[in-house]
C-alpha cells in the first residue's frame, strides 16, 4: 500500500489496527522469512498498548455490569 496515492494517515491506521498488527507479529514469530525490518516500527510497544487497553476496556465493563448479570 504504500505509494503517492495513499495518505499517510490512511497507512498508519491500516498499519496500527489490531488486526494487522497481531498478524503481522505472528508472522514475525513463525515464519522465518519474514524479518524484523517488515514490521511497523514500534509493533510490539503498540501490541502492549492494545491487550492493554482491551483488557481494562474489558475489565471496566463487566465491573459495572456486575450487578445485571447472572441474576436469573
Amino acid at each position: 500500500l504504500a505509494g503517492d496515492r495513499v495518505p499517510r494517515a490512511v497507512l498508519l491506521v491500516l498499519e496500527y489496527n489490531p488486526a494487522a498488527l497481531f498478524i503481522n507479529l505472528m508472522r514475525y514469530a513463525l515464519i522465518d522469512s519474514y524479518t524484523w525490518d517488515q514490521l511497523p516500527p514500534l509493533a510490539w510497544a503498540a501490541a502492549a498498548g492494545w491487550a492493554l487497553l482491551c483488557g481494562v476496556a474489558g475489565f471496566v465493563y463487566f465491573w459495572k455490569a456486575e450487578e445485571t448479570y447472572g441474576r436469573g
